[in-house]
C-alpha cells in the first residue's frame, strides 16, 4: 500500500467526469425532446387554426355575407386568426389568412376562391 502514491484520487476524479458527463447528455437529450414536443404542439394548434380560419371564410363567401376589403379577427381559446377577403374579379375571391397561436408563432397562407365553379384554385403558404 505504500507505493500507491495517490492513485485512488486521479480515479476518482475520472470517475466524477464521466457521470457528469453522461448527466449533461442526458439533460441536453431531455430539453431538446421538449423543445421538439413544444414545436410539434404549435405546429398543431397552427394546422388547427388555419383549418377553421378557412372553413368559416369559405363559408361566408358561399353565403354572401363576407365583408370585402376589411380584416376580420376572430379569437379562439389556442390562438387568433385574422383574414381579409378580396374581389379580384367577378367571380374570383382571394383570401389572406394569419394565424397567430397563444404562444405567437404564426402561419399566414393566401386562396383564391372561384364562386362560378365553387372550388378553391389557388394555395400558397408562406
Amino acid at each position: 500500500m505504500n507505493d500507491e502514491k495517490g492513485f485512488i484520487f486521479p480515479t476518482t476524479m475520472v470517475m466524477i467526469l464521466f457521470c457528469l458527463l453522461i448527466i449533461t447528455h442526458i439533460s441536453m437529450t431531455l430539453i431538446s425532446e421538449k423543445k421538439f414536443y413544444s414545436e410539434t404542439e404549435q405546429h398543431y394548434v397552427l394546422e388547427n387554426l388555419m383549418q377553421v380560419a378557412v372553413e368559416q371564410s369559405l363559408a361566408q363567401i358561399k353565403d354572401g355575407t363576407a365583408i370585402l376589403n376589411e380584416t376580420t379577427t376572430f379569437n379562439t381559446t389556442n390562438g387568433t386568426f385574422i383574414y381579409s377577403v378580396i374581389k379580384t374579379s367577378p367571380n374570383i375571391y382571394e383570401v389572406e389568412i394569419t394565424c397567430i397561436s397563444n404562444k405567437n408563432k404564426e402561419y399566414t397562407a393566401k386562396y383564391q376562391y372561384d364562386y362560378a365553379i365553387n372550388e378553391m384554385i389557388l394555395w400558397s403558404e408562406y
